[in-house]
């Protein structure tokens, strides 16, 4: 078995659905944590200046939806099927770019009225398509199994209600049935 280890900040973010299905598919591997006051030092030894990475004996791999994929694929998380792998990967990619997107501003009022702006738009736009393709595959879930997708849509859903995301109403999700019963799913 290969030896694995992943590097990301202390906190969730981007590497915890690659931590979750390494954890829960029984992938020995190190999970290396370090400081936002270490970032400086770290980064210019990352490919992309970017984290996380996995590292897969020695080799340093980049990008947090294929790192995901690997995981994915390593944990049962993954679906065989290449529709079912389809629906997944559209999930995945659209909640990542979801993520990119959110606007961002260093003063407070604007941060605030642009955060308004994208959830009202955006973000609702995002959340009526991820609905759509939970309600597709009978509401509960991206794919026919726990996939990789429905592990990020937990993560994203978990960090707006905690209020991680300034600006975006806590309970913006609690409307859309299947999210809420996808979210439900992971959380057990």
């Amino acid at each position: 078995m290969s030896a694995h280890e992943l590097l990301y900040f202390d906190g969730a973010g981007r590497a915890e659905t690659i931590r979750i299905c390494l954890h829960a598919g029984g992938v020995d591997f190190k999970d290396t944590r370090f400081k936002w006051a270490d970032w400086s030092a770290i980064k210019p030894t990352t490919p992309l200046g970017s984290v996380p990475v996995l590292k897969v004996d020695g080799v340093m791999h980049c990008q947090s939806v294929s790192l995901a994929r690997y995981a994915g694929k390593l944990g049962g998380f993954y679906p065989t099927d290449p529709v079912q792998a389809l629906f997944v990967d559209e999930a995945i990619e659209s909640l990542n770019e979801l993520m990119a997107v959110a606007p961002k501003h260093s003063d407070p009022e604007e941060l605030l009225k642009l955060r308004k702006e994208f959830q009202a738009g955006v973000m609702t736009k995002y959340a009526d398509f991820f609905e759509g393709l939970i309600q597709k595959n009978g509401g509960v879930g991206f794919a026919a199994t726990p996939s990789i997708a429905d592990l990020t849509l937990w993560g994203t859903v978990k960090s707006i209600r905690t209020g991680d995301w300034t600006g975006i109403d806590a309970a913006f999700f609690d409307s859309y049935k299947g999210i809420t019963a996808t979210v439900d799913s992971i959380a057990k």
